[in-house]
């Protein structure tokens, strides 16, 4: 879900910390609960997996960036007109369904169908479980933008994650993620990420555990969530398989909802206060897409948590005295496959809206924010080779000294990391990533990104971040990964004449089980779906 950084995209200096937009290149130590305070939980999750496995299992946002690469470029090729691909985590089963309602058939011995095939491989049903290790360097202790809230200590560090899910029920899925470092001068850390039980049917399911979502067409941020925080306890209500729309709005397509309600952190004001999330998304015809995505932040402690306080939130008339904190967003997404080039566009509107009754459908506030997109999956006849250029910023309408995501009440935050676009506030991203797939399963890319923050305490401070990195498939169970990120910063913390760089490096080794169990009826044979030409 995302930017992987360093890889497919860039490695931004940091997120902020306080208040303001800001990215910094050194982060304070931040010490994570201990492995015995976490077993028990562990525990009871991995109980509770083995007796009710999977069947629509959310992909993990940071571990798989090479599926969601795939369904992007499938997606603006045309080859998944049924699937929505602007709210993710994706639905394993709504992938696989949309492999098997595919329209056009890709020529097999084309990259694209190569690709094709090995998409609709990986998202077969099958019981999964990965080990992972990797080593870094960095010349300071930074958070990188959209890694669930993860630090990089400053020099040598090593890391170690566990990811597993199953699948053999129809309604009942599960997942866990954790990962552990070990830093110089005892900058270890514990983390539980992506951990759920779900349970339902393909239109409604129920999700709990430590979630995360995002929300938008942007791939190197989003403007209302991201995956640049860490997963948040919760439960979410939403439909794994996009739904018809029926009737007399069959006009809207194919339909998704997500709704979520998570808890906070302890905090010095309105401890564990409520963040609601809610997206509402259609896809009316196969080559456009559009969204609707609101959050509110309410509630804590001394203060009221009633319906009657959510739904003045929600609809925007209890802002004006502090009390809550809703942003907004709308998203378009326009796909054109034509064969000569393939091109897909797309925009993103978030507000901070007024605190009006009404106001929370118009995409205009004092303070706001837009990413616009334009991603080639094919460059010209180098089907191979793809092209993003992405622009974002959050300073559009509204004084540069009141960011965007800094309610000094409600700050669009989670443990001290923003929700939604890594820049912060008062800010502006330039960002061009290309890739080069050597094969379906292996990928070189490289990016550039442009930073500059315009308000706030680092006003005038900027960063220029080049990163590159190789990600593939030796074998069917190993996987390597290797990266690297050069940030030059300019003015750093708006002082002028502070220059300064910093380099961090990336190397990963994944060992990967998969064990394919029998499909429903009416899917594809698991004869069809073993072994990928290359």
């Amino acid at each position: 879900m995302g930017c992987n950084p360093l890889m497919g995209g860039s490695l931004p200096a940091g997120v902020a910390r306080g208040p303001g937009s800001r990215f910094l290149r050194k982060d304070r130590p931040i010490r994570f609960p201990a492995v015995r305070r976490l077993a028990p939980a562990l525990a009871a999750f991995l109980v509770l997996s083995l007796a009710s496995p999977v069947h629509a299992a959310d992909l993990f946002l940071n571990d798989e960036p090479e599926v969601y690469a795939a369904i992007d470029r499938l997606s603006a090729l045309g080859y998944l007109p049924g699937l929505p691909v602007n709210t993710r985590p994706y639905s394993l089963r709504a992938v696989r369904q949309a492999t098997r309602q595919a329209p056009r058939t890709a020529d097999p011995d084309a990259f694209e169908g190569k690709l094709f095939r090995w998409l609709a491989g990986y998202v077969a049903p099958k019981a999964m479980g990965r080990l992972t290790g990797a080593v870094a360097h960095a010349d300071a202790r930074f958070t990188p933008g959209n890694n669930q809230g993860l630090p990089v200590p400053k020099g040598w560090s090593g890391w170690a994650s566990l990811a597993a899910r199953e699948e053999t029920t129809p309604q009942v899925n599960g997942q866990l993620r954790f990962t552990s470092f070990f830093g110089e001068g005892g900058d270890n850390g514990n983390r539980l990420l992506d951990a759920s039980i779900e349970a339902g049917v393909p239109w409604a399911s129920v999700q709990v555990g430590k979630l995360s979502s995002w929300y938008g067409p942007g791939r190197h941020g989003a403007l209302v969530f991201t995956s640049n925080a860490a997963p948040y306890p919760g439960v979410r209500l939403h439909n794994p398989e996009p739904i018809a729309a029926p009737g007399r709005i069959s006009f809207l397509g194919a339909l998704q909802y997500d709704l979520f309600v998570a808890r906070m952190e302890k905090k010095e004001q309105f401890s564990h206060s409520l963040l609601v999330g809610t997206r509402f998304a259609a896809k009316p015809a196969s080559l456009l897409e559009v969204g609707f995505s609101r959050t509110v932040h309410y509630d804590g402690e001394g203060r009221s948590n009633g319906i009657s306080e959510f739904s003045k939130a929600y609809f925007g008339n209890s802002e004006a005295d502090g009390r809550s904190n809703a942003l907004t967003g709308f998203d378009v997404t326009l796909t054109l496959p034509f064969a000569a080039q393939p091109v897909q566009a797309y925009w993103e509107r978030g507000v901070d809206d007024n605190s009006q009754v009404g106001q929370m459908f118009l995409p205009w506030s004092d303070v706001g924010g837009n990413i616009l997109g334009v991603y080639l999956p094919r460059v010209l006849s180098y089907s191979r080779l793809d092209l993003r250029v992405e622009y974002a910023d959050t300073v559009s309408g509204g004084d540069r000294e009141e960011p965007f995501y800094d309610d000094p009440s409600y700050p669009h935050r989670y443990r001290e990391n923003i929700l939604g676009h890594p820049v912060g506030g008062s800010s502006r991203d330039w960002f061009v990533e290309s890739r080069y797939s050597l094969r379906p399963d292996v990928y070189a890319g490289i990016s550039y990104e442009k930073v500059k923050h315009e308000g706030g305490d680092l006003a005038g401070e900027s960063h220029s971040i080049v990163s590159a990195g190789l990600l593939g498939w030796s074998t069917k169970s190993w996987r390597g990964e290797v990266r690297a990120s050069w940030d030059r910063v300019s003015d750093e913390g708006g002082v002028s004449g502070r220059d300064g760089s910093d380099f961090t490096a990336w190397v990963a080794l994944t060992w990967q089980t998969n064990v394919l169990v029998p499909p429903d009826e009416g899917e594809v044979p698991l004869r069809e779906l073993q072994g990928v030409p290359q």
